[in-house]
């Protein structure tokens, strides 16, 4: 990526994160509570994903994935709609306004994160 912000990872912390993943036709997402920066030089973040969730299988498929540091003021209704149901049923982005698109055409939201990280998968551990 051409813009790198490296201030974003110190703002990762514990906490819960916004995990997001596309395909061809369909953005979805989960939240995760595990995303953590590994290296500094190479820059390396890890995210633990469980492995029956949809956006696991997005990011399988097309190695990219995006996290959006969740701040304190995310209300109940962002862990609803990215926690409560599969994205394989639902479409978690309709009607959700509050997102764009990152460099690598990957969802983040715009509202109630801190920050956001766009990545590559470069290793995958079971």
């Amino acid at each position: 990526m051409s813009n790198i912000d490296n201030t974003a990872l110190f703002k990762l912390s514990y906490g819960l994160f916004v995990l997001t993943a596309a395909d061809e036709s369909k953005n979805s997402g989960c939240i995760i509570n595990t995303a953590l920066q590994v290296t500094q030089n190479p820059l390396r973040i890890a995210i633990c994903v469980n492995k029956t969730n949809y956006t696991h299988d997005l990011i399988a498929k097309s190695g990219l994935f995006t996290v959006s540091i969740l701040d304190q003021t995310a209300p109940f209704a962002v862990f609803e709609r990215f926690g409560f149901c599969s994205g394989r049923d639902t479409d978690k982005f309709a009607g959700f306004e509050d997102y764009a698109l990152a460099e690598n055409s990957l969802p983040y939201l715009t509202k109630y994160a801190n920050a956001f990280i766009s990545a590559k998968v470069i290793e995958q551990v079971d």
